[in-house]
């Protein structure tokens, strides 16, 4: 009866993607290589810039000493790039137990949202890494997403090529 118990509380929660109703927020604190609030730099850094709308939660693994979340994401447009139909995206930060590991406090992405995304590629795991902070712009609305689009498409001509110091 106990067993039975353990697995009918256990198993349903351990098979999900739902974040705990009450998650501690877990900050990683990171020492930026770009201005993630310059355009300009964050295009210099991204290797691809598009607009994508997330359809689902589709993993969560660690590569180092916190959890990253992947998401399916469906490009609507590109900026800088040429990315086409569903592609992974990657983001630092994710739930482990009743934690959620937050980048620098930027929110995960949410499932039916569309966002300006500036990512990196990994060919390693084929997802495109979401840049912390600066790269996952939400938009709600037509205007939104125009104003979006002419700032960045403005900032790739200008952009800052990333050089290692």
């Amino acid at each position: 009866m106990v067993a039975s118990l353990v697995l009918g509380i256990f198993v349903p929660n351990y098979f999900t993607n739902n974040q705990p109703d009450n998650p501690v927020i877990r900050t990683i604190n990171i020492d930026y290589v770009i201005d993630t609030s310059n355009p300009k730099a964050v295009l210099g850094f991204s290797d691809n810039v598009f607009l994508g709308k997330v359809i689902k939660q589709v993993g969560t693994k660690s590569l180092s000493t916190y959890p990253e979340t992947q998401f399916e994401v469906k490009v609507i447009d590109n900026i800088k790039g040429e990315l086409k139909g569903i592609v992974k995206v990657n983001q630092a930060g994710g739930d482990e137990g009743e934690n959620l590991f937050l980048m620098e406090n930027d929110k995960l992405l949410i499932e039916g949202y569309t966002y300006l995304f500036a990512t990196r590629y990994l060919k390693e795991e084929n997802w495109h890494t979401v840049i912390p902070v600066g790269g996952d712009i939400p938009f709600n609305s037509d205007e939104e997403k125009k104003e979006l689009v002419e700032k960045y498409k403005k900032a790739y001509e200008e952009e800052i090529p990333f050089k290692l110091k």
